[in-house]
């Protein structure tokens, strides 16, 4: 029986060639799709699945009050906690301190120097808490020593030439490490992605200030005991706060959160975001169930075809339930033909996906049991939700029906195609619209004013050295010697640079003899004379560094900082005297106030800044004025060479160190983009379909139309019209959800465009321009036919 049924619908299929393809093409374009989707969602949601204990394990973040009113969180949290928790709080079994080591990133190896970044001193247990697999070494010493290292197996490879480098030695910040361990490569579904872990004995502040609750640099991480309250470790936490850091809160936050649910200060790198994974499953569905849909409607609106042969069968005695198994099987076939093709389209697709995802190539992709679990549900989900209509109503068709051609699928069956199609629709405006909101958002942020110029200013990394004497001197023999070039307008050395993350904080800054402006997150690093012209960055009020006068008390401060110190305006602020807690003196003096600048992306508030003067720093700040790039680069890094031999130029551009903040949101925009543009295509399809068999249910109404006198234009607006309404009636359904959806993303952005009804207008007129297209190739050439072939084939 099965045999038989399995003839007879191959010979339906290659019978109807047209319909066949377009229903293989949409299931197998909206299968790929959401293959491709699923497995970048189940990515995202696979963070930290590489740790075995996994589930037991948090990082303590630090809420940070002002009186009642919340200021911000960070991530990083005091040095002496990790060990209080543990001696103190039966919950914890364990825990693990990482702290960025910035100063041990230029790395000396022989006769080579290398920049290094994911860096950190840790502690012995870093191997209990976190299950690193090791190549060589021994976790249970690797890190007992000061000045010991442990690799990854990419970073011996690279320091070394080798994986296996135990017992090598490298330096770094003028100290000398010797590598006791090498382990795997860190798995990219991770947010504390590392290159080395150095023992954290081998900083000097560690035997200096081990208890020091004064500042916060350091992830504090702890396993719990099996079946722990996370509720009662929290609030044995508050009670912690109060005793060592007042009106701030230390909280525990489960390590398979961060990634989707954690934006927070200091975060180790750019994090995802559960609300973009949401919006991109909902596309997934949205594309299946659009190619599904597209099947329902061609097969349903084809049914009055197929009355002879289901009123024939059934004469002759077959069942419903045969009928039912006769349309269900040409339904798995042609499922099956659209799965087969969906694989080779993802086989295709994977180098763009992963590129577009911006992932290494998964060279496992078709080996994980993940894909093939999801090929199975699909399979068998596309067969179910594309077949059992279609299969009822086809095997609902009456004897009767055949000789007296009384069946014509029926008004219900023309409104429940009408909705599939207005659904249709309404899915592929939701995305197109989305994407058009993505691009307007990105558009308005790069367009307002940072409070200084990103042109062409060059970030170049400085040497780096454990003498200040040698640091100014290479600081000031490098800013002399390329201050000599026309094509440098300013050049400055500084801490940080603006556009990055790496900032020093405190929240210990008031005026002094008093609490104004204690307990607001300050923002700080130190500037020459040479950067507030260099970034061209204006001056509220006072005055820049004089680098020939005693700055070792002065500071200057944005207009936020300013005014979070409690000064009526950037005038009263000169001549302030500052605090730094829990000192009353030194205080610094106030000679300076700056035009507000945003530190990182228009993605952020403003942040309160702090500068002091120093004349050494991490990177050198180069304003450039010329239109022939390559070769002022070229002049810039044969000076660094003379100056600094054996080590690199490592350079980057302002503006980059910006975009690179909203490289996420971007990839959102591309990801909405591209199967937006899916969701037509598919639409369209079916629309192809459905106008194809419009126009032969209709061919002698046309006829008779163009023997009276109607114009071409007339009948391919006939034709057309119906779905110029649809369409309408998609956009009406479409706004208000796209209008909350995108409102929902842009709550993740400090500042934000307006969704404008142009948006909704443009996605409208673009559907209904294709749609209208996809029409006209088949309305068109229907119109022009001759009106004598209809008539005569009736």
């Amino acid at each position: 029986m099965l045999r038989n049924y399995l003839k007879i619908a191959w010979r339906n299929l290659n019978k109807h060639r047209l319909y066949t393809l377009i229903n293989v093409m949409g299931l197998a374009l909206a299968t790929a799709a959401f293959l491709l989707i699923i497995n970048y969602v189940r990515f995202e949601h696979s963070y930290e699945d590489f740790y075995k204990n996994a589930d037991n394990i948090y990082r303590v973040t630090l809420d940070r009050y002002k009186g009642a009113e919340y200021v911000l969180t960070d991530c990083e949290t005091h040095y002496p906690l990790g060990p209080f928790m543990k001696r103190e709080m039966p919950e914890v079994k364990d825990f693990v301190r990482m702290q960025a080591v910035e100063e041990f990133g230029e790395i000396k190896q022989g006769n080579r120097v290398f920049h290094m970044d994911r860096l950190y001193a840790t502690d012995p247990s870093v191997f209990t808490v976190f299950n690193y697999r090791f190549i060589d070494g021994d976790p249970a010493t690797a890190l007992n020593a000061p000045f010991q290292v442990v690799v990854t197996a990419s970073t011996a490879q690279k320091l070394f030439g080798r994986v296996h480098a135990k017992g090598a030695v490298f330096q770094a910040d003028d100290k000398v490490f010797t590598v006791t361990g090498i382990i795997e490569d860190i798995p990219e579904n991770t947010h504390l992605k590392i290159n080395a872990l150095f023992s954290h004995t081998s900083l000097p502040s560690v035997h200096r200030s081990p208890d020091n609750w004064d500042g916060n640099n350091t992830y504090t991480y702890v396993e719990l005991a099996p079946h722990s309250s996370v509720a009662a470790l929290n609030e044995k936490l508050k009670k912690l706060s109060k005793e060592h850091i007042r009106e701030n809160v230390f909280t525990a936050q489960a390590i398979k959160d961060i990634h989707l649910y954690s934006h927070k200060s200091f975060e180790p790198e750019n994090n995802g975001d559960i609300k973009t994974v949401r919006f991109l499953l909902i596309t997934a569905l949205l594309v299946l169930l659009v190619g599904a849909v597209n099947y329902v409607n061609l097969t349903t609106a084809r049914a009055a075809e197929r009355v002879r042969e289901t009123g024939m069968r059934k004469a002759l005695g077959s069942s419903r339930g045969m009928l039912i198994n006769q349309f269900m099987v040409e339904t798995v076939l042609i499922n099956l033909l659209a799965m087969l093709a969906a694989l080779v389209l993802v086989q295709l697709a994977l180098p763009a996906y992963f590129s577009l995802m911006d992932r290494p190539v998964d060279t496992g992709f078709f080996s994980a049991p993940f894909l093939w679990v999801n090929v199975a549900a699909l399979f068998v989900l596309n067969s179910l939700l594309s077949g059992i209509y279609p299969a009822l109503v086809l095997s609902g068709v009456q004897p009767v029906s055949v000789t007296k051609r009384t069946f014509t699928g029926g008004v219900k069956g023309s409104l429940l195609r009408k909705a599939l199609v207005v659904s249709q629709f309404t899915a592929a405006l939701v995305v197109l619209s989305a994407s058009f909101i993505v691009y307007r958002q990105l558009a308005y942020l790069r367009s307002q004013d940072l409070g200084l110029n990103t042109e062409q200013v060059l970030i170049v990394t400085a040497a780096s050295s454990s003498q200040e004497a040698t640091l100014k001197k290479q600081a000031a023999a490098f800013l002399n010697s390329i201050g000599q070039l026309p094509q440098v307008e300013k050049a400055s050395v500084c801490g940080s640079v603006p556009g990055s993350d790496q900032l020093s904080t405190t929240t210990g800054i008031r005026q002094y003899g008093t609490q104004t402006g204690a307990g607001y997150n300050y923002y700080m690093y130190n500037i020459d004379a040479g950067f507030i012209p260099a970034m061209q960055i204006k001056m509220a009020a006072g005055h820049n560094f004089d680098p020939g006068t005693d700055n070792s008390s002065s500071i200057i401060v944005n207009r936020e900082a300013a005014r979070l110190l409690g000064f009526s305006s950037p005038e009263a602020a000169i001549g302030g005297k500052i605090a730094f807690f829990p000192n009353e003196t030194p205080y610094s003096t106030i000679i300076g106030v700056t035009e507000n600048f945003h530190q990182q992306s228009m993605k952020t508030v403003l942040l309160p800044m702090v500068h002091w003067y120093r004349e050494i720093g991490s990177y050198y700040a180069v304003k450039i004025k010329t239109t022939d790039m390559p070769a002022t680069l070229a002049q810039i890094k044969h000076i660094w060479e003379q100056l600094h031999p054996g080590y690199p130029f490592d350079y980057r551009f302002m503006d980059e160190l910006y975009d690179r903040q909203y490289k996420s949101d971007e990839q959102f925009g591309k990801v909405v983009k591209v199967f937006s543009v899916f969701l037509l295509f598919i639409t369209c399809l079916g629309i192809l379909g459905l106008t194809a068999f419009s126009i032969t249910k209709r061919r002698k109404e046309i006829g008779i139309r163009k023997t009276l006198g109607a114009s071409v234009g007339s009948i391919v607006t006939l034709l057309s019209k119906d779905f110029v309404y649809l369409i309408l009636i998609a956009l009406a359904v479409a706004t208000p959800l796209t209008w909350w959806a995108m409102g929902q993303w842009l709550d993740n952005f400090a500042y934000r465009a307006p969704i404008s009804w142009t948006v909704f207008s443009m996605a409208g007129l673009l559907t209904l321009l294709i749609a209208m297209v996809t029409v006209s190739f088949q309305t068109v050439r229907a119109a022009m036919d001759n009106p004598i072939h209809a008539l005569r084939s009736e």
